[in-house]
């Protein structure tokens, strides 16, 4: 019997056990790796009706054997070609090629590699054991999140934070219902920092956008609050390469513990009792069982790495005992269902966040990243309604005296355009600012000729508006644009008026007796 078919057997009898100990299709299929319609098929098979299923499998005629040479000359010249990659070809280099399942496919290329010893490579990562850091010297920290069930059966999104120390392998999680801010980020490192009592010399993270705002040729760059937080508690930075879960060993696996061991099964009542619960679990199994590499048991390491860590001088209260939010391209920011206004020109990209504080008298006040308040609104208790009337919407970079001094500047008659231009802001107070603000886009369309007659215009008219001087100016341009075509001379070639007065010569009639004679 060769070995192939004694796998086969062994394969078979273990559905059969498996099935005999109680275990459904789907929970054999997990175990042993087997799709779910072969462990159905396997069980109602007898021993020898088994048998002959494989022997017929042997004699079976491939579907895909009139394409074998094609595949093994093809595979040859390109050895890491995929199944789905030899399926394309067939596709495209024969017209007549069936219709089959990619399945087939995927089949008959693994078994044309086996016959003719065409191995796919693989680019295998090298990995080597890491010696032990020194007590103190790093930490690993990391988000997640999982779905729960609720006593409703009604699935739960929860997000958390984790934090490993590398040498004694100590670790810490917090829950939270709400997606981490670099804020409420920045009061876990806090929490971790008192349950692990000190602070490492260097916390490894992945690319997260919660701490860095972008990667520019290789520099990191950081979120402002999270910087200042760094630079405060006294810790390095180490970001990893994306998509490197390697390099960052120790917190991947936290994750999958915490997912696996604490959180599958578990019943989510409030975040409160999850936050409780998981303090029981870090005592009770994540920090007081043997750890599976260092075999020693965790929590003991820490206390001697402990006294290595940096001490927790003061609590952190960043201007940001107030609320993160992020800047929307339109310049707003979502707030409990309702949108609410900041200046035109706060969003910067790729990323621009303010901070907020809610008021006593029940008003959202906005501040910029430099603390500098720029907006505020009365709370609106509805949904779905966008806060702060047009002045947000406008420049608030100069003031209208200024911008009208500016405006005026640029005009040949400056006095002429001054007096247009307060003429305008008596006679619409409100909206003085728009007006200036077109005018002065008008001034980057047009060149100030256009401008300057359009003003003249307007002034002759008694015209003060800033969309009707841009209908004019406009319509001067037009006009401009068709006096400056040069429209090349037509030249005539008239009848020479003289003609009639010229006199041919004349011949002697001698000359030509004497050449006749």
């Amino acid at each position: 019997m060769s070995k192939k078919l004694m796998h086969k057997l062994i394969m078979y009898h273990e559905v059969h056990k498996r099935h005999r100990d109680g275990l459904k299709p789907s929970q054999i299929s997990r175990d042993l790796g087997l799709d779910k319609r072969t462990i159905r098929k396997y069980i109602a098979m007898t021993e020898e009706e088994y048998l002959e299923f494989i022997h017929n499998q042997k004699d079976r005629e491939k579907l895909l054997e009139p394409y074998e040479e094609f595949i093994k000359t093809r595979l040859e010249d390109c050895e890491d070609a995929s199944a789905a990659q030899v399926h394309d070809w067939l596709k495209e280099h024969h017209n007549d090629f069936i219709d089959v399942n990619e399945k087939t496919v995927f089949n008959f290329v693994l078994y044309v590699r086996n016959k003719y010893g065409i191995p796919k490579p693989f680019n295998n990562r090298e990995y080597e054991q890491v010696e032990e850091l020194p007590f103190g010297k790093q930490a690993q920290a990391d988000l997640g999140e999982y779905n729960m069930s609720t006593d409703e059966r009604k699935r739960k999104k929860i997000y958390f934070f984790s934090m490993v120390l590398s040498r004694s392998r100590q670790k810490f999680v917090w829950f939270s219902e709400h997606p981490f801010t670099t804020l409420a980020a920045i009061a876990a490192h806090d929490k971790a920092f008192y349950y692990l009592e000190g602070i490492p010399g260097e916390i490894v993270y992945d690319q997260d956008t919660l701490l860095l705002i972008d990667e520019n040729k290789g520099d990191l760059i950081l979120t402002e609050a999270f910087r200042k937080y760094a630079e405060y508690r006294g810790f390095k930075l180490h970001f990893c390469r994306k998509s490197d879960p390697q390099s960052k060993g120790k917190i991947e696996n936290l994750i999958k513990y915490i997912k696996y061991n604490f959180l599958r099964g578990r019943v989510f009542v409030n975040i409160d009792t999850l936050n409780g619960q998981v303090m029981e679990w870090l005592s009770r199994t994540a920090n007081a069982k043997v750890h599976s590499a260092t075999r020693k048991i965790p929590c003991q390491k820490w206390l001697i790495e402990k006294t290595y860590l940096k001490p927790i001088l003061n609590s952190f209260i960043p201007a940001s005992i107030l609320d993160e939010y992020d800047v929307r391209k339109d310049n707003t920011i979502s707030y409990k269902g309702n949108f609410y206004r900041v200046p035109t020109g706060t969003y910067k990209p790729p990323r621009t966040t303010v901070w907020t504080e809610l008021a006593d008298d029940n008003r959202l006040i906005i501040y910029n990243t430099n603390n500098n308040k720029i907006a505020s609104h009365k709370i609106y208790c509805g949904k779905g309604k966008t806060i702060g009337g047009n002045n947000y919407k406008r420049d608030f970079s100069s003031g209208i005296d200024q911008l009208i001094n500016e405006l005026c500047g640029e005009f040949a008659n400056p006095d002429q355009a001054k007096k247009y231009l307060l003429q305008i802001r008596h006679d619409k107070p409100r909206y003085i600012r728009d007006h200036l603000q077109y005018i002065k886009k008008l001034m980057v369309i047009f060149n100030m000729e256009v401008m300057n007659q359009a003003m003249d215009f307007c002034i002759e008219n008694k015209i003060y508006k800033a969309t009707d001087m841009g209908s004019v100016a406009k319509k001067i341009h037009s006009q401009v644009t068709r006096e400056t075509v040069i429209t090349p001379p037509i030249i005539i070639n008239t009848i020479n008026r003289s003609a009639h007065k010229i006199i041919p010569n004349k011949s002697d009639i001698s000359d030509y007796q004497s050449l006749m004679n």
